[in-house]
């Protein structure tokens, strides 16, 4: 009996032990292993912020997803590697931007939430050199605009300039990579800015520029409030074999526009990280975003866009958008 009892405790806490191990394979610890593997691309802008917090929050693992993201300076080069295979999920995107990519390719995309424009909301934003005198957009007949290097900006600039009275011809338009927006303002290489975050703010913080107006001149420009900027998108193709994924990632992007709206400043923290660090103490002076869910979007408003823009001709060619609005199907 002395010899039994030992063993016999040995024998339960080895069984207690191999118990735990199996236990453990379904444990948190593993359970990055079994997570679906999704890349998304996205820019280095405000504009991305949904998929930041998504991220950051635990939305995506929360959907059983394993997000990775890829960096992209601005979406105009997200957007090539969507509609040339490159990459399966991205956003956030311009609309002219993704229609004339998809126009292009005749590559077909799917549409999950959108990022929206207001006064309270405003994105694209007019800086002019400070102490330059320029007090209204008329001024700016003659001068020299940088703008991010998208189809997306020099066509809303050209339309703002017109509707205030001013020949878009008459205007020197050069395109700028986002990091080099600021400085070349504070050069004096350009008179004013048409740009977004971070490239707004950070002109404005190092004082070389301020404000021309604080309406928000898209949407005044072209009548249409709040202003249907952009979407996150996925390829068809991606979606179509892949339904249970892309519900996940419409799911995990709804709940983060949902904290968003309840946590603005919180949300704002969660997109330091993605931004150079130089860059990082610019987040807090940041606009609120105004985004709305996947639900709250309808086909009629892409196709709504869609007849803008040609009519605007932005569009060279024709696109299929008839139900690219994601459903939940």
């Amino acid at each position: 009996m002395k010899n039994y009892m030992p063993r016999l405790i040995l024998a339960t806490s080895l069984g207690f032990v191999v118990l735990l191990s199996i236990a453990g394979c379904n444990g948190k610890p593993n359970d990055q292993k079994t997570l679906a593997k999704v890349t998304i691309g996205y820019p280095v802008l405000r504009i991305a912020l949904p998929i930041f917090v998504a991220k950051e929050k635990g939305f995506f693992d929360k959907q059983g997803l394993n997000v990775e993201l890829k960096r992209y300076d601005t979406a105009q080069p997200m957007m090539d590697a969507l509609v040339s295979g490159n990459l399966d999920v991205g956003g956030y995107c311009a609309l002219p931007i993704t229609f004339g990519a998809m126009g292009r390719s005749k590559t077909q995309l799917v549409f999950l939430t959108a990022m929206m424009e207001d006064d309270q909301h405003p994105i694209s934003m007019l800086i002019v050199k400070k102490d330059s005198g320029i007090k209204t957009i008329k001024e700016l007949a003659g001068k020299r605009i940088g703008i991010l290097p998208t189809r997306a900006y020099e066509v809303w600039l050209q339309k703002v300039l017109s509707t205030n009275g001013v020949d878009p011809t008459t205007v020197i338009i050069q395109q700028i990579a986002a990091p080099q927006q600021a400085d070349a303002l504070g050069s004096g290489s350009v008179q004013a800015l048409f740009t977004n975050d971070p490239a707004a703010t950070a002109a404005i913080v190092k004082g070389f520029g301020v404000l021309l107006t604080n309406t928000a001149m898209v949407p005044d420009a072209t009548g249409m409030k709040p202003f249907y900027f952009g979407s996150f998108n996925i390829t068809k193709k991606f979606a179509d074999e892949n339904k249970e994924t892309v519900k996940k990632i419409s799911l995990a992007l709804d709940e983060a526009i949902a904290f968003i709206r309840n946590n603005p400043q919180e949300a704002r923290e969660a997109m330091k990280k993605y931004f150079p660090p130089e860059q990082g103490g610019l987040v807090d002076r940041f606009p609120e975003s105004f985004f709305r869910t996947t639900k709250e979007v309808s086909n009629e408003d892409l196709m709504r866009m869609r007849d803008y823009y040609k009519a605007e001709n932005v569009l060279s060619a024709d696109i299929d958008i008839n139900n690219a609005q994601y459903t939940g199907q």
